[in-house]
């Protein structure tokens, strides 16, 4: 490899748009890219997206490149870029997954494997490792399984299993830990002022069995440690963390990849090429920058005019990305059969076995209510990872198959508009059954207030908390926890809510 080749290998590239354009064809050629990720404008259904990966795979082939890393965040619940078509594969988010029992993570990262196999991924940016021991934080919630290390580890490690057993190459991540921020890192810097004693025992814990069982790649987390990182630098542009802990302290021997290295965290403190330079010196070996083409080619130009300096650690580098490249990306030598219908019914399960009921909320509901009202708080995006997905209308349409009357108000979770308000809160007066679906009510002071006024309306009101669990906390810790609206979530609480099982999903976050 020249000096291009081996610098391309270690950037990760993006573009907008679900073809293999010529301009984009000619990009990856240019950059001799070593990988590429897919959002979700390069997805629109299951057969577009793998004839661009197959696509992709050509291009590089034909051109002396290495296969391509093609990677995907595809964590479940709010985090997924199933394209239409697909939905039902969206596996439930993590902490459901903790709330459905301890076979749950290794169920469901199973499908998803199987499912970004035959769409021609081979590498999925998940598990999440983060501990989410801050209810505050914006970011992670429910993408975490939970609030407590050892069970935390414990799913991070079944998970990575299932993901190996099954081809794909899971990337566990953020590393050293991003549950315990207040700041999500796209919109800022997180700063956590906690001491080395505590991330050994709770904040990296997850990562160490990760280790042991194998995990080939990991991510690292934009996060400032004052108190720890000697130099005041982000973890993702810290040789402490990812040179001495990392690979000396606890030695890792996979690919790290970056963040990606717009998020404003970087972006509003370094220029793409000097952080992906800053990264290399680092430790990492493959750095995601994102953003336009011409800003990615510009970190490569950058790199090549620096020359192969030693602090880049640039040959050890090679080896793990192309390890990893021999080990995951080479084509399957025959199609592997795949049983949709059965791994969609698993899924269906474990959503169902995740629903949480708290207290005395009066289930199951009747199908012959006179007047039901459903307020429905929507969050389109709760942070930039989620792409603006949105739950849709599932929930009314089969809510309305069962309530003939039923009333449905969707309102915007992030700002409750006063007239908005007052007609919910009269179309609650002379409802015979209110249901209040909540989307993250204790971080929004509006939908929290308004709330608190339709519970108080009716004794028999049902809170449904469909994000967050501690939405529970507005109805005295009483009501149903969701942790996630991708549809077969949606479809086990609608459901749960007409007795068509007894839920016996376990919180596995406190209440407080």
């Amino acid at each position: 490899m020249n000096l291009r080749d081996k610098i391309g290998q270690r950037i990760m590239v993006s573009f907008a748009g679900p073809e293999l354009t010529p301009e984009v064809a000619n990009f990856i050629i240019k950059m001799r890219a070593g990988g590429v990720i897919h959002f979700g404008s390069n997805v629109t259904d299951p057969a577009q997206i793998a004839r661009l990966n197959r696509d992709l795979q050509d291009l590089a082939s034909r051109n002396g490149l290495p296969p391509l890393i093609i990677a995907v965040d595809e964590e479940g619940g709010r985090v997924s870029r199933m394209p239409a078509g697909a939905q039902q594969m969206i596996a439930p988010s993590q902490m459901a997954q903790a709330a459905a029992g301890p076979d749950a993570p290794a169920l469901a990262a199973g499908v998803t494997a199987r499912n970004l196999r035959r769409l021609g991924f081979n590498l999925d940016f998940a598990p999440v490792a983060d501990i989410n021991n801050n209810p505050a934080n914006p970011v992670i919630a429910t993408r975490s399984y939970g609030s407590d290390p050892e069970m935390v580890a414990t799913a991070v490690t079944e998970a990575i299993k299932a993901y190996l057993a099954n081809g794909i190459a899971p990337c566990v991540k953020h590393f050293p830990g991003h549950g315990d921020t207040s700041v999500d890192s796209h919109l800022g810097l997180p700063v956590v002022n906690h001491l080395r004693d505590r991330l050994d025992v709770v904040e990296i814990k997850p990562f160490i069995p990760a280790f042991a069982a194998g995990v080939p790649a990991l991510m690292t987390a934009h996060i400032l440690y004052p108190k720890i990182e000697p130099e005041g630098l982000p973890a993702t542009l810290s040789p402490y963390f990812l040179k001495k802990v990392l690979r000396q302290e606890l030695g890792f021997t996979g690919v790290v990849f970056t963040d990606a290295l717009n998020m404003q965290a970087i972006a509003d403190r370094y220029s793409a090429p000097e952080a992906c330079y800053l990264t290399f010196q680092a430790g990492a070996d493959i750095a995601i920058p994102l953003g336009s083409l011409e800003n990615q080619l510009n970190c490569l130009e950058d790199l090549l005019a620096r020359g192969e300096t030693r602090e880049m650690d640039m040959e050890e580098s090679l080896k793990r990305i192309l390890a990893l490249k021999e080990r995951f990306c080479q084509p399957a030598p025959t199609a592997t059969p795949w049983d949709e219908a059965g791994d969609s019914a698993l899924l269906a399960e474990l959503a169902r076995r995740s629903i949480t009921v708290l207290g005395t909320p009066g289930l199951p509901l009747r199908d012959s209510e006179e007047a039901p009202l459903v307020v429905d708080f929507e969050l389109p995006m709760a942070s930039q990872v989620e792409e603006g997905r949105r739950p849709g209308p599932l929930l009314e349409t089969l809510l309305r198959r069962r309530w003939q009357n039923l009333k449905f108000i969707s309102l915007p979770a992030t700002t409750v508009n006063p007239d908005s308000g007052r007609a919910a809160l009269e179309a609650a007066r002379s409802a015979s059954r209110i249901l209040v679906v909540t989307r993250n009510a204790t971080r929004l002071a509006g939908q929290a207030a308004l709330v608190k006024e339709l519970l108080n309306l009716q004794p028999g009101a049902l809170l449904v908390a469909a994000r967050d669990p501690y939405d529970l906390l507005l109805d005295g810790q009483q009501g149903i926890a969701l942790y996630g609206d991708p549809p077969v979530s949606i479809m086990a609480l609608v459901e749960a809510l007409f007795g068509g099982f007894q839920p016996t999903g376990q919180l596995p976050v406190p209440l407080e």
